[in-house]
């Protein structure tokens, strides 16, 4: 379905083709939250295997804003009203590879945004609420969003975790903003690691093994990186190889040690390298736009 190379048989992700197509978390659905992540595909036709690409989403560096903004919001509407929301409820991210958290109040709702960001904040790669309804959005071409959700106090929290956002343990930051602004036990938490880079695609210089060192301590990082073969522009190979890094891991580490318990973690085997064809990929160069993560506070049954 969605010609989605999965990394093991694990069940982490339903599929759905009617209207846009979208994946969602299967731990998410169990909750009755409902959630989305996207493709590039605007349509499918499971019989047929096949589907018409070109979703557009995010306003992307080199488009018009006056043009380009409106069809992203249109389109952001529709896979809201799939989730039984409105893009008049939708909190987003402006996303800067930072680790802030934003809280978001019923002044942010229905807030006119310029590209992909609200007009009365900037440098935001997270939010969190427990605000009844509220539609939190978060975009990636190959940074995983992490999911957070809270049955018993009724709240919600996505982040884009990119490199940058992971050093900075951005899930912790939004988990810390969920206990001290809405009460949230971190053993109540329930999270969801969604599609991104794997391992094996996210090769990285040492500088970056450096700060995690430096930040994580060396263990962690031994833990999260891994050396692998590679060769240099002119094909030459290179000493030592090159580190890649696990985001994945480091992103389940850091929900680990906040308090989530671990079988309440939910780990992506969607790679979006892997599947440049199904999803947008910077590492891929294929980043004609992003996919969205989208998550509506609600809880109910499946």
């Amino acid at each position: 379905m969605l010609g989605i190379n999965y990394s093991d048989d694990k069940r982490i992700f339903n599929t759905h083709t009617d209207g846009i197509p979208f994946l969602s978390a299967d731990l998410l659905d169990t909750l009755g939250v409902p959630n989305l992540f996207t493709t590039r595909f605007i349509s499918y036709d499971p019989d047929a295997g096949e589907g018409e690409k070109g979703l557009r989403l995010a306003v992307m560096k080199n488009e018009e804003i006056s043009e380009a903004s409106p069809v992203c919001r249109k389109n952001r509407d529709a896979l809201a009203r799939q989730l039984g929301s409105s893009i008049s409820m939708e909190c987003i991210t402006d996303q800067k590879h930072t680790n802030y958290v934003h809280v978001a109040s019923r002044e942010d709702l229905g807030v006119p945004t310029v590209g992909n960001f609200a007009l009365h904040r900037h440098y935001v790669d997270g939010v969190v609420t427990d605000i009844p309804d509220v539609l939190l959005t978060v975009f990636g071409g190959d940074c995983p969003p992490v999911y957070i959700a809270d049955p018993v106090r009724k709240a919600i929290g996505l982040v884009h975790a990119g490199w940058r956002g992971t050093l900075g343990r951005i899930p912790e930051v939004a988990i810390a903003n969920m206990a001290v602004r809405f009460g949230s036990d971190p053993a109540d938490l329930y999270a969801v690691i969604g599609p991104g880079i794997c391992r094996d695609c996210y090769e990285m210089g040492d500088e970056v093994y450096d700060v995690f060192a430096q930040q994580w301590g060396e263990e962690s990082a031994e833990r999260i990186f891994s050396k692998y073969p590679a060769r240099d522009a002119e094909g030459h190979e290179i000493p030592g190889g090159k580190y890649h890094l696990d985001l994945r891991e480091a992103n389940r580490l850091t929900l680990l040690r906040a308090g989530v318990p671990e079988d309440h973690i939910s780990v992506s085997n969607v790679c979006t390298k892997c599947n440049s064809e199904t999803f947008y990929s910077y590492r891929s160069g294929h980043m004609e736009n992003e996919q969205v993560a989208m998550m509506v506070n609600r809880f109910g049954t499946k």
